[in-house]
């Protein structure tokens, strides 16, 4: 299918503001290769599903393309580089494949939270010489965590720590005991220090998403690398990061910016399913207007382009969601204006819809892509047995979003 994403590039990069011109040419040259691993993502898509992550050569093709490096800051080896243009790169790897994308955007895509609150002893260390900080975040249901004698003790095993297979770190927030009662900790821990279970297998869909347990067994975390109840406090106008590296975007707000990610890895999905539909109904004849491809038929151009058109729509949400998460926190660092609770969730939200989008646009495809061909190995079911999977998230649950959004918004104007 021919490739209609050459110009994309810098219509997105029109609308992001670089605060430094070198950094054009490096954002472009960034989202260009990671274009450039599709056709091999698209070539392993089985092998990666039985495997439950992708290829140890994909792994070093985007370490070489740099893609580990997006959003680390400069002082560690990183290309500092807004949020959309990571989100854009997700995009772009789960076009190759859904699953593959996951595993990355999850690994990926937490080193804003690094370079958020850390103190710069620990994000020396753990960003390195390179700037490569790889680490699932994951918000633990069970497990244990007391303070002890330097630091915490960690202990429990944890499901779904997706993007883990290739991690350098884990990130862990955790209800912890101490002596003044229980409060929310957040730890990285090395990778020495967490064993990953082979207990990824038998997912419906995201089976490449690399989302095995985590055991961590009696490991005493340093209190340098631990922190206490300083997530997302929308008083919270400069984190310790934002200050450090002279970077707004490093805002911290995560539930703000999460939510950006898994939208960018719909969005690719949704895209993939697109060109798989598109080569489906050229080589196919038409039942409905006989002697002609399906391709030439109004019912499947239609089809085609509805799609399409909800697809772009989840695309521009979620790198709106994006770049607006940038500007808040280059409002807050330079006029004090809060994010208040209210917008957090609406731009959450907005990546939320993202996701209704594709979503809505990939069942429409698997829906006139024909029975033979959504059988077991085909890309369709697999795109398809994705975007199910991503909708399943806790943080996708349309209703659940609703309320929350509703509630917040109404209590806003409520105290207003």
């Amino acid at each position: 299918m021919p490739d209609r994403s050459h110009d994309d590039t810098l219509e997105l990069l029109g609308s992001l503001e670089l605060e430094r011109p070198e950094d054009r040419d490096c954002a472009v040259d960034i989202i260009r290769r990671a274009r450039g691993l599709r056709e091999q993502l698209r070539l392993e898509q089985e092998e990666s599903e039985r495997r439950g992550s992708y290829s140890a050569s994909v792994h070093d093709r985007m370490r070489e393309a740099g893609l580990y490096r997006i959003t680390a800051p400069r002082a560690y080896g990183g290309l500092q580089l807004p949020l959309p243009v990571l989100t854009k790169v997700i995009i772009e790897v789960a076009q190759g494949d859904p699953g593959s994308g996951w595993c990355y955007a999850l690994a990926a895509g937490h080193q804003i939270t690094m370079a958020s609150y850390w103190p710069a002893s620990v994000q020396a260390e753990v960003f390195g010489e390179k700037g490569e900080f790889l680490a699932p975040h994951n918000f633990a249901w069970g497990g244990s965590a007391e303070r002890v004698a330097g630091g915490w003790l960690i202990d429990g095993t944890f499901p779904y720590g997706s993007g883990v297979p290739y991690a350098t770190h884990f990130m862990l927030t955790i209800t912890a005991r101490d002596g003044e009662g229980d409060r929310r900790l957040t730890v990285v821990l090395d990778r020495s220090e967490f064993e990953v279970l082979d207990d990824w297998s038998g997912a419906f869909g995201m089976k490449a998403s690399g989302s095995n347990g985590v055991r961590i067994s009696q490991v005493t975390v340093p209190e340098e690398r631990a922190l206490t109840d300083v997530f997302d406090d929308p008083a919270l106008l400069r984190t310790p990061g934002s200050l450090e590296h002279d970077e707004p975007g490093y805002f911290g707000r995560t539930t703000a910016y999460h939510p950006a990610g898994l939208a960018a890895v719909a969005v690719g999905t949704g895209r993939a399913a697109l060109d798989e539909f598109e080569r489906l109904i050229t080589a196919s004849a038409s039942k409905n207007a006989p002697g002609r491809r399906k391709i030439d038929d109004p019912v499947y151009r239609e089809v085609l382009g509805t799609a399409l058109a909800g697809i772009d729509a989840a695309e521009a949400l979620a790198l709106s969601a994006a770049g607006a998460y940038v500007r808040a926190g280059r409002r807050a660092a330079a006029h004090g204006e809060p994010l208040t609770v209210a917008d957090e969730v609406r731009l959450a939200t907005l990546s939320r819809s993202a996701c209704m989008l594709a979503a809505a646009a990939v069942d429409e495809l698997f829906l006139h892509a024909g029975t033979l061909n959504v059988n077991d190995g085909t890309r369709m079911q697999r795109y398809f047995r994705d975007i199910s999977m991503l909708r399943t998230h806790g943080r996708q649950l349309p209703r659940s979003s609703a309320i929350q959004l509703a509630t917040v918004v109404l209590g806003q104007v409520s105290a207003g």
